[in-house]
Parts: structure tokens; sequence; C-alpha cells
């Protein structure tokens, strides 16, 4: 009876500690997002499907969420003048500007400092998985005190699921690491978008690192630590298909298996073109030389 008994107590006492690291794993998490998101932020990491979800539940339409760095060709947009546009309105009338900063994280894109409402982002880049099941909510100061159309909102992002422990030590692992892999991702992209405008097979590139890219001013006033991991390029039809046309869904893996925030990096169909078809070369934090010996391969007639 006795050692039975000490079994169940320390049963109970390792679950009691997973339970203690998975609380602190969480409150950490949120206040590292809190920090980034500026505008004395509130954060939250919750259990959720997608982005799309977690707006729902918060009472927003998810086709109202803007992506500040997004879109085909990529492009910033500049999210403080998308506050100005919602402080134009009449204060009656005002819808809170949420936005999804899922491609730069929320340590790339300060939103709440810029001015939006909410910021959401999938979590998938930090721990390395795709369909991760969480999400991080941040709700600057003002929408914390329910202006602009945000009454409420904090009760209901308080309210949403957390994480189970196995999620949170995930969590864990990849917030460990995640601010150097979104670097270096960055760095790789900032190398590949200046490789690939002098590629012959290539007719335009879009990356807002590039001087000369519509999105630049913006991007620097928005983005910190490198311009996301994203280029898109514009290439002949013909080129495209012998690029990408027989991989799964339009996509081929370079320098590895492409998995959200790890080394390798993917090539995507985006969409057809007067001049052509836009692909996009999401770069992983692995070796950038690798990374265009790979591409050069590729586009290889």
């Amino acid at each position: 009876m006795g050692q039975e008994q000490t079994r169940t107590d320390a049963l109970h006492a390792g679950r009691e500690g997973r339970d203690a690291v998975a609380g602190e794993t969480l409150r950490d998490a949120c206040r590292t997002y809190a920090r980034a998101l500026g505008g004395r932020s509130r954060a939250w990491v919750v259990a959720a499907p997608d982005v799309a979800d977690v707006a729902r539940r918060l009472g927003i339409d998810p086709t109202a969420v803007a992506e500040p760095l997004g879109g085909t060709p990529i492009r910033m947009h500049d999210v403080r003048t998308l506050a100005r546009r919602r402080d134009e309105a009449p204060a009656a009338e005002r819808i809170p500007l949420a936005v999804d900063v899922s491609l730069t994280s929320a340590l790339g894109c300060p939103a709440g400092r810029l001015g939006a409402d909410v910021a959401l982002a999938s979590l998938d880049r930090v721990v390395c998985q795709s369909g991760c099941g969480m999400a991080m909510v941040g709700l600057r100061r003002e929408a914390l005190q329910g202006r602009d159309g945000c009454g409420g909102m904090a009760d209901a992002a308080s309210a949403l699921p957390v994480p189970d422990g196995q999620r949170l030590r995930a969590l864990a692992a990849g917030m460990a690491t995640f601010d150097e892999r979104r670097r270096r991702a960055n760095d790789v992209a900032q190398v590949m978008a200046a490789y690939l405008r002098c590629h012959p097979a290539v007719l335009d590139v879009r990356y807002p690192g590039l001087t000369d890219d519509p999105s630049y001013e913006a991007a620097a006033a928005n983005l910190e630590d490198g311009f996301g991991p994203a280029v898109d390029v514009l290439v002949d039809a013909d080129v495209a298909w012998r690029a990408v046309g027989r991989g799964v869904d339009g996509s081929v893996d370079l320098c590895g298996r492409y998995v959200p925030g790890a080394t390798a990096s993917r090539v995507q169909r985006l969409a057809t073109a007067a001049g052509g078809t836009w692909l996009r070369v999401e770069c992983g934090c692995g070796d950038a030389r690798e990374l265009v010996a790979a591409a050069e391969a590729l586009l290889r007639p």
C-alpha cells in the first residue's frame, strides 16, 4: 500500500511539475510577443486550427484581416496607413484593424506600435510544423480598453482555449531558436532576391528588401530584422512548368524537405499573369549558397 501511494504521489508530482513548466512556457511566450508588438500590447497563445478561426472567435470577419506582407506578387502594406484610414472614420463606425503577421511573425512586424488593434499569427514557423494548432493573438492598449470597435475583445481573447502540454513543449523548443531562424531566413531571402534579379530566365522580381522595389520604403518602416522570407519571381510559362510543373500541388522543395521555419526552402506556383507566371521562393534558414545552386539547377533550360 505504501509503495502504491508513493507511485501515485510521484505521478501527481510529475504532472504538477510538467504543468508548471507548461504554464511558465505559456507566460514567457505571451510576454515575448507582447513586447514585440509594442504599444503596451497584451498577447495570448491559443489553441486554434488557423488564424481565420481565431478571428471569427474574436468577432472579426476573417476577410477583413489584412496581411501587412502578402499578396501576389508580394508587397508591403503600410500598417500606419491602414491605421490612419481607420482613424478617419467616425468613432462610432470604426472597425478593428486586424492584421495577420504569420509570414513575418510578431517579432518581425511590431503591429501594435504601428497602429493595428489586433495582431494574429500562426505559430507553424515557430514550431516547424504545418497545421500546428496554435496561434498568437495580440491586442494593443487601445483595443484592450475597448476602443475602435474592440469592446469585449480582451475578454474573448482570454476565453480562447490554451494549447495542451505537448504543444506547449514544442512551443518552448521552437521559441528557443526561432528568432535566429527567422533572421537567417530573411538574410537568405535577401541573397536569393539579388541572385534572381540577375537571372536570364527571370522577367521580374518582387522583394521588399530590394531598394528599387515598390514596397521598399513601407517595408523599411514596418519590418524589423530583415524583409521577410518570401521572394516572388515572374518567369515564362514554360520555365514555370519546367521548374514546378511536376511538383506536388505546383510546388517543389529545395535543399531538403520543406517544413515551415526550418532549413529547407520551397518554390511554389502562385498565379498566371499577363507576362508569364509568378513563382514564390519561400526561403528557409539553410545555407544561401546551396539554395542559389539549387535554384540555378531548377531554372536551367
